[in-house]
C-alpha cells in the first residue's frame, strides 16, 4: 500500500513538474537539506585495484563512469542531481549541492537518459530528482523520463552563472551558508577541486565570471541572502580577478584565496588548506585535462568530505605528489579509465624528476640552548611602516612593488613578506581587522607565486638584477625571502589557527634543507665548514650578505618556535655561528660596516652602507636575545661605536623603534635604475 501510494504521488508530482518546465519556468525550488549528509557508504566500492591499493571508478564512457561512482550510495537517497554529460558548467555547482544534500550526481544526454543511468536511478530509489540546466542542455523529454522514477524538478538560469546561482539559492537558501566557495565558470579544474573542500565544509560552490572587474549585483545579493561571512576563492587572479576580490572585501566578507601556479597546484593548495591526514577518508584523483569523469566523482568526494586532486594523464605533478603523499594511508581513488588517469598517474609517478638533494648537516655549530621564552624576532620593531605612503597597496591590500628599470609592477617576495609581518603586528597592536586582512592577502600572494623543488616551496624573483657589474639572471632566489615568508606563515598559523598557514610554513621550511644546485632553486650553501643562507642565490657567486643571513635565521627560529623541530634548531645554530665568523669581515673599525663578505669583492667602500650598518647592530642584538650569547651584543656595540649618525636608527634606539625598511633591492650599493 505504501509503495503504491508513493508511486501514485510520484506520478502526479512528476506530471506537474514536467508541465511546469515545458512553459519555460526554470527556477523550481529544491528543498534544502536540513543538515549536511554524507553518503551511507564510507568504503569505496570500485573496480579492481589499480596498484598499491589505489581503486578506480570507471565505465565504458562518462555516463557509465557516473554510475560507477553512484554505486557508492545506498538505495533510498534523499535526492539525485542530473546534469548534462556534454559540458561542465551546470555540473560543477551541482557536485557541491549533491554533496551537501547527501545524493549522487548522474550524467545524461540532452534528449535521452542512457539505459545504464535509468537502471541506476531505479536502484537508488531517490525521494526526488533535480535536473540542472535549461531545456537547451537537457530536454523536457528527459525530465519526463526521470519523473517515472521520482518527482523531478528543473533548476536553471539564463546562463551558467545564473544557473549556478539558482542552484545554490535553491539548495542552500533555506538553511543559509556562512561559507561559500567561488570558482570561475570559464574552466572546470578549480571548481572540481573546490567540491571536496566545499563538501567537507557543507558549503556551496558558486560559479562566477572571474574575468570581470566586479561581481554582478545579483551575485552580491545572493551572498548576502545566504548569510555568508566567509568567501574562499578557488584559483589565482587569472581565474577570479583582483577587482572582484576587492569588491568582496569592501562589502565586509572575510576573503581567502587558495591558488597556485596552474590548476594542479591550485587543487593542492585548496586541499592542503581544508584537510588533514586524519580527516581524509579517501583521496580522489581526476584528470585535469578534461571534465566528464570527474564531475560525478566530485559529488562523492564532497559528500565524503574527501579531497579531490587533478593530475596529468600519465603522471602526477610535484605539488599533487607532495600533498597526496601527506595523506598517508588514505585510499586513493582514480576517476575514469586508464585513458584519462593512467596507472602511472594513479601511482603518483612524477611528471618530472626533481632535484631534491638534501643539504649536508656537516657545518659548524655552537650548541646554544634555544628557549621559547626569548622575545620573538621583530617584536621590538616592524620591518616596514604599513601606514606610510611609501608602502602603497592595491585595492585588495597587496603591497605594490614597481621595478626601477622599466617601471613595471612585479612580484617581490621580500616586499610581500615584510609588509605581511608588519600588517599583522599592526593588527595585534590596534585590533583593526584591515591589517589582518592585508597580512593574509600578502601571504596568499606568496603562496600563489610559489615554485616547487621537491616538497619545498620557493618564492622566486622573476626579473633580473644588476649590481656592481654583475647581473643575476631570472629566476633567482633569496634565503631572506624564504625566511621572512616563513616568519609570516608561522605568525598567521598562530594568529588564525588555520591549517593552510601551517602547511605553508612546513613547505617553506623544507627549502632551507635543500642543497645548492645549478638547475634548481637554492639558498643554503656550506663554505669552509660554515652554513650560509644566501640572499642572492642564482648564477652569480654568493655574496654572503649579513642582513639577509640574519633575516633568514629569524624565519628558521620562528619555525622552531612553532614546531620544536630539532633540525630547525640545528640549522639556526649553524647559521648564527656563521654570523659570528662573518663579523670580522663585516666590521670596518671607525667606519660603516660592509654589506657582505665575499672575498675580494665586498671589502671596498662601494659595499659600505649606513642604512644596513644600523640594521646590522639591531639584528645582532636580537641574536643575542635568541641565543643568550653576549658576543652578538658586543659586536652590535662595536658597530655603534664605529659609526652612528645623529637622527639615524642607531642613535635613536627608542622603545618604540623605527621600521627597518630592509628591502634587499633598495640600497645605495646597487647599480643603474634597478
Amino acid at each position: 500500500m505504501m509503495n503504491a501510494a508513493r508511486t501514485t504521488l510520484r506520478g502526479a508530482a512528476a506530471a506537474a513538474v514536467v508541465a511546469f518546465a515545458m512553459i519555460g519556468t526554470f527556477l523550481t525550488p529544491v528543498p534544502a537539506a536540513a543538515a549536511h549528509v554524507k553518503p551511507a557508504a564510507r568504503t569505496i566500492h570500485a573496480g579492481p585495484a589499480v596498484t598499491d591499493g589505489t581503486e578506480r571508478l570507471a565505465g565504458e564512457d562518462r555516463y557509465e563512469t557516473s554510475v560507477a561512482v553512484s554505486k557508492n550510495f545506498a538505495p533510498g537517497v534523499p535526492i539525485v542531481y542530473v546534469a548534462t554529460g556534454q559540458d561542465y558548467p551546470d555540473a560543477l555547482s551541482a557536485a557541491a549541492a549533491a554533496a551537501s544534500a547527501g545524493g549522487p550526481l548522474l550524467l545524461t544526454l540532452r534528449t535521452r537518459v542512457p539505459d545504464v543511468v535509468r537502471q541506476e536511478l531505479k536502484r537508488l530509489s531517490p525521494d526526488r530528482i533535480v535536473v540542472v540546466g535549461g531545456s537547451g542542455v537537457i530536454s523536457a523529454s528527459v525530465l519526463e523520463t526521470l519523473s517515472e522514477t521520482a518527482p523531478t524538478a528543473r533548476v536553471a538560469g539564463a546562463d551558467r552563472y545564473k544557473t549556478s546561482a539558482a542552484l545554490v539559492s535553491a539548495t542552500f537558501g533555506a538553511a543559509g551558508a556562512g561559507h561559500v566557495f567561488l570558482a570561475t565558470g570559464r574552466t572546470f579544474p578549480d571548481a572540481l577541486a573546490a567540491s571536496g573542500a566545499a563538501g567537507a565544509e557543507a558549503a556551496p560552490v558558486l560559479l562566477v565570471d572571474g574575468a570581470q572587474s566586479r561581481l554582478p549585483d545579483h551575485t552580491m545579493r545572493l551572498l548576502t541572502a545566504l548569510g555568508a561571512s566567509r568567501i574562499s576563492i578557488a584559483g589565482g587572479y587569472g581565474a577570479i580577478s583582483e577587482g572582484e576580490q576587492a569588491q568582496l572585501q569592501r562589502a565586509g566578507f572575510a576573503v581567502e584565496r587558495h591558488a597556485g601556479r596552474g590548476r594542479y597546484e591550485t587543487a593542492a593548495s585548496i586541499n592542503e588548506a581544508f584537510f588533514t591526514p586524519e580527516s581524509a577518508p579517501a583521496v580522489f584523483l581526476a584528470t585535469g585535462e578534461d571534465f566528464p569523469d570527474a564531475l560525478a566523482g566530485a559529488a562523492l568526494a564532497g559528500g565524503m568530505g574527501a579531497p579531490l586532486f587533478v593530475v596529468q594523464r600519465t603522471c602526477a605533478p610535484q605539488a599533487v605528489r607532495s600533498a597526496v603523499t601527506a595523506f598517508g594511508e588514505a585510499t586513493r581513488v582514480a576517476l575514469g579509465g586508464a585513458a584519462v588517469v593512467s596507472s602511472s598517474a594513479a601511482r603518483l609517478n612524477p611528471c618530472t624528476t626533481s632535484d631534491s638533494a638534501k643539504l649536508s648537516m656537516d657545518f659548524a655549530t655552537s650548541g646554544w640552548h634555544l628557549t621559547t621564552a626569548s622575545p620573538i624576532p621583530y617584536g621590538d620593531r616592524a620591518p616596514v611602516d604599513v601606514r606610510s605612503a611609501a608602502q602603497p597597496v592595491d585595492a585588495t591590500g597587496l603591497r605594490i612593488y614597481t621595478r626601477r628599470d622599466n617601471g613595471a609592477r612585479a612580484d617581490h617576495p621580500v616586499v610581500y613578506a615584510q609588509y605581511g609581518i608588519s600588517a599583522l603586528q599592526e593588527y595585534e597592536r590596534t585590533g583593526e581587522e584591515l591589517w589582518r586582512a592585508r597580512a593574509i592577502r600578502n601571504a596568499e600572494r606568496l603562496i600563489e607565486m610559489r615554485s616547487l623543488r621537491g616538497d619545498a616551496w620557493w618564492f622566486s624573483y622573476t626579473f633580473p638584477w644588476t649590481y656592481d657589474g654583475r647581473t643575476l639572471s631570472a629566476p633567482w632566489w633569496s634565503a631572506m625571502a624564504q625566511g621572512q615568508a616563513l616568519s609570516l606563515f608561522v605568525r598567521l598559523a598562530e594568529e588564525t589557527g588555520e591549517r593552510r598557514w601551517e602547511t605553508a610554513a612546513e613547505h617553506t621550511w623544507q627549502s632551507f634543507l635543500q642543497a645548492r644546485s645549478t638547475k634548481s632553486p637554492w639558498s643554503s650553501t656550506i663554505i669552509d665548514g660554515l652554513l650560509y643562507l644566501e640572499e642572492y642565490a642564482g648564477d652569480q657567486p654568493p655574496l654572503r650578505v649579513l642582513n639577509g643571513q640574519i633575516f633568514a635565521l629569524f624565519g628558521v627560529h620562528d619555525y622552531w618556535r612553532l614546531t620544536g623541530d630539532p633540525t630547525a634548531a640545528r640549522l639556526f645554530d649553524g647559521g648564527a655561528t656563521t654570523v659570528l665568523a662573518m663579523m670580522p669581515k663585516i666590521r670596518v673599525p671607525n667606519g660603516v660596516s660592509y654589506y657582505c663578505v665575499q672575498d675580494g669583492f665586498c671589502q671596498r667602500p662601494r659595499w659600505q652602507d649606513a642604512k644596513y650598518h644600523a640594521i646590522h647592530s639591531w639584528q645582532l642584538d636580537t641574536l643575542a636575545t635568541l641565543t643568550g650569547d653576549r658576543r652578538f651584543s658586543e659586536w652590535a656595540s662595536l658597530l655603534r661605536e664605529d659609526w652612528s649618525a645623529p637622527g639615524t636608527y642607531s642613535a635613536r634606539r627608542s622603545a618604540q623603534g623605527a621600521p627597518l625598511n630592509a628591502d634587499p633591492l633598495d640600497s645605495e650599493v646597487w647599480n643603474d635604475e634597478h
